[in-house]
């Protein structure tokens, strides 16, 4: 009976520890997240498109990045900044974008979130993403086009142009301006 006992109270006791863990535990955020976005303006009309958010820093519930889509004339990226936080939830997300509006939505899966924005005004809008994030699928030879055995950045801008500049900073360990099969493969290890 007291083994049963024993083993119930560390049982418990290991429960109890995993989940106060947890508790201060966000998720991972930080990527690229790529969706369909569906509009409304203030006239009625109802456009859909594509966005991208890129969420280059997270320390803890707050992050930060750029969103990008294209405007209407499908020529010029536009992008626009923001900064957010993770609610206490753990899958409520607030976005203040540095322009103008908010952006509020939910994590509905690691990889998935339902983002909805609401903007008033001379340009007022409700707008609707179904996002997904995007792994960085593409393997080392295909970025190394000239097959030097090493990537630089203008290499990579070709491939992920929204996230060269975070893959050199957080791949390049050694700080050469440049990345080996080795360290591309590490970093995308810890995507």
């Amino acid at each position: 009976m007291r083994k049963i006992l024993s083993c119930s109270i560390v049982v418990l006791t290991l429960v109890l520890m995993s989940s106060f863990a947890c508790a201060g535990g966000f998720p991972e955020l930080r990527g690229t997240w790529v969706g369909l976005v569906k509009m409304i303006t203030k006239d009625g009309k109802i456009k859909e498109h594509k966005a991208v958010f890129v969420i280059k820093k997270q320390e803890g519930n707050l992050f930060s990045g750029e969103k990008a889509w294209f405007a209407e004339n499908k020529e010029n990226l536009i992008t626009e900044g923001f900064s957010g936080i993770i609610g206490a939830d753990g899958v409520s997300l607030y976005f203040a974008e540095h322009e103008e509006g908010y952006t509020l939505g939910t994590l509905t899966g690691k990889e998935n979130m339902s983002l909805y924005n609401l903007e008033s005004g001379r340009r007022a809008k409700a707008i609707y993403y179904t996002m997904e994030r995007i792994r960085f699928a593409r393997a080392f030879v295909d970025i190394d086009k000239d097959g030097s055995k090493t990537v630089i950045r203008s290499e990579i801008v070709k491939v992920y142009p929204l996230n060269a500049g975070r893959i050199m900073r957080e791949a390049d360990l050694n700080k050469d301006g440049k990345l080996s099969k080795k360290e591309w493969d590490e970093w995308k290890k810890k995507q």
